[in-house]
């Protein structure tokens, strides 16, 4: 069974984990008022909160993989857009066509399963790119 289909609720939730003991009186007090605004039971939201958080380590982790599978001008480019380039901006610094960071972009996409760049954008929103910036407004030199 795959990581997904393990963590997938039944129904809206998934079933509360068997037994387990929130020892922090502080994280139990904050358990139980989330879980009182939510009208469940404070095992059920530590279940809940469990899998949110599994999911988006799992995402991460499974991002880091995809970007390491991106050649290095594609990391450029998804670099700068995610920083707020458009891609005429990216393609200057770059030296390249319109059309050859239409092509690393979408090939990018395909590599993160994402559909448009909205989605990388929000998918990436916790990266730090600001390694990627451009120290001035000289095009960046082209890659190797």
């Amino acid at each position: 069974m795959s990581f997904w289909k393990r963590l997938r609720p039944v129904g809206n939730r998934i079933a509360p984990a068997a037994g387990l003991v929130i020892s922090d009186p502080e994280l139990r007090r904050l358990l139980e008022e989330l879980a009182a605004q939510e009208g469940c039971s404070a095992q059920q939201m530590a279940a809940d909160l469990l899998r949110y958080a599994l999911s988006a380590r799992f995402a991460a982790q499974e991002y880091v993989r995809r970007w390491q599978r991106l050649s290095r001008r594609e990391q450029q480019v998804v670099a700068l857009l995610c920083l707020g380039y458009t891609y005429r901006e990216v393609a200057d610094q770059l030296i390249v066509s319109y059309d050859t960071v239409k092509t690393h972009a979408r090939n990018a996409l395909n590599k993160f399963e994402l559909h448009n760049l909205s989605e990388m954008r929000q998918a990436l929103a916790d990266w730090d790119f600001s390694a990627w910036q451009p120290s001035s407004s000289a095009p960046l030199m082209r890659a190797e």
